[in-house]
């Protein structure tokens, strides 16, 4: 695994905010977040800022907005913080989530945004961080929400709306009094994953913490299967600067050599090489680094525990801690471990 500089890795996380895909019932949600698919992002070239509509009621108090690069259009729009919230909320965890739920997922998700915000004004950029409300990815508008649910946008944008606007100005910040890296993810493996094990740096707040309920999730565990020459391509054909070619034995290609606490894949032999299980994963599109193999009827067939990089919040997780009657604040609690929920003052 390459280490990145925390201003690197700064930018990085700020490059993309990641999809929620479900259904206009939402029977069948698979959340992937913000931060899920950022090394894969490729540039964008910025064009021309547009400004959202505002909000109703909006005044000279008001927060400064984010500036949100759309990577459909490369056009940067200035939305104000309200807006964005409940239309990043809107994306990113279902509407029929618990209210509890909706509002932890809200407070991360300014919080986000916010740690973005400061960290693009200092390094210049001409964008806070990305989204595409195209493919219902990290932040929507209210017309696109209402395009998607149809006949149930009255219920699920009236639920949305309600719990962005009840933690309304809420955020998470470190020892320091800084907004925090609120990252998240749709579901665990049953242990979130502290940061540096992902990401190469410690983070504040972001460190390992049970979340059993992921378990119970739909879509917890998955397979797939990959046929064995298609596995062969994609690995020598990643390996290829290295020189590295596979044997004639496919159960030589791969093995465990190191599991996190939580259970996910740090360090494995692919070949003659050593790779972090992020990487073979993004390599698959494996929906977790929690992952084991076997080889049947010619394919490697991969067994996936929870779904997206593991680190900080799990939205299913925080779904069930809802409904076994936590609040919003001790889910933020238990999720990001150490951080102070206030009100922004900064403005």
């Amino acid at each position: 695994m390459k280490w990145m500089s925390l201003t690197a890795l700064s930018l990085a996380l700020c490059l993309a905010a990641l999809p929620v895909l479900f259904s206009r019932r939402e029977t069948a949600v698979q959340p992937v977040t913000q931060m899920e698919m950022q090394q894969e992002m490729k540039p964008v070239t910025v064009q021309q800022t547009q400004q959202a509509a505002p909000m109703e009621n909006s005044s000279d108090d008001q927060p400064e907005p984010f500036r949100i690069l759309d990577r459909s259009t490369g056009k940067v729009q200035t939305v104000p913080v309200q807006v964005y919230v409940t239309g990043a909320l809107c994306s990113e965890m279902p509407a029929t989530f618990h209210k509890e739920a909706l509002k932890a997922q809200a407070v991360s998700a300014h919080t986000w945004a916010l740690y973005c915000q400061r960290q693009a004004r200092q390094n210049g950029q001409p964008y806070d961080f990305s989204a595409d409300p195209s493919r219902w990815q990290g932040y929507v508008t209210e017309q696109q929400a209402r395009e998607r649910f149809g006949s149930y946008f009255d219920e699920y944008w009236g639920r949305v709306s309600q719990a962005a606007q009840s933690v309304d100005g809420q955020i998470l910040v470190d020892s320091r009094g800084q907004p925090i890296v609120a990252a998240y993810h749709a579901i665990s493996a049953g242990k979130t994953e502290p940061a540096q094990n992902v990401w190469g740096n410690k983070l504040p707040c972001l460190t390992a913490v049970d979340s059993a309920g992921d378990r119970h999730a739909p879509g917890y565990e998955k397979t797939t299967a990959i046929p064995i020459e298609q596995l062969r391509q994609k690995l020598e054909q990643k390996l290829e600067q290295q020189d590295i070619r596979l044997s004639d034995d496919p159960e030589q290609w791969l093995a465990v050599l190191e599991r996190s606490d939580s259970g996910y894949v740090t360090r494995m032999q692919v070949g003659e090489s050593q790779q972090s299980g992020l990487w073979l994963r993004e390599l698959l599109g494996l929906r977790s680094s929690d992952f084991d193999w076997e080889i049947q009827d010619g394919n490697f067939v991969f067994t996936t525990r929870g779904y997206g990089h593991g680190v900080g919040l799990s939205q299913y997780g925080a779904d069930y801690l809802a409904r076994q009657g936590k609040s919003y604040r001790e889910i933020l609690a238990h999720y990001y471990t150490g951080a102070v929920l206030q009100e922004r003052t900064d403005f």
